[in-house]
């Protein structure tokens, strides 16, 4: 499985829809802090790594809430430890 459909497939069992989990992945790739992702995304990516990208992930979905849906009850989600 790539990075992206992990990502995705992640934050839609996180309740995300489809649609949602697709523009945060978009925040992602147009962040700066993962310019060394770039041209990776598609690549697989081993399901053992994965936890190390979900501060990313999270701090994405934050800003996605923030700015398209900010009192979704899914909010709390993304900001657990």
């Amino acid at each position: 499985m790539t990075i992206e459909e992990q990502i995705k497939e992640w934050l839609f069992s996180q309740g995300m829809w489809e649609n949602q989990a697709a523009a945060i992945v978009e925040i992602m790739k147009a962040d700066d802090a993962n310019k060394a992702m770039a041209g990776r995304w598609g690549e697989d990516y081993p399901d053992a790594l994965f936890p190390a990208l979900l501060p990313s992930v999270k701090q994405a979905a934050l800003d996605y809430i923030d700015a398209n849906c900010p009192q979704t009850h899914l909010r709390h989600l993304f900001t657990r430890h």
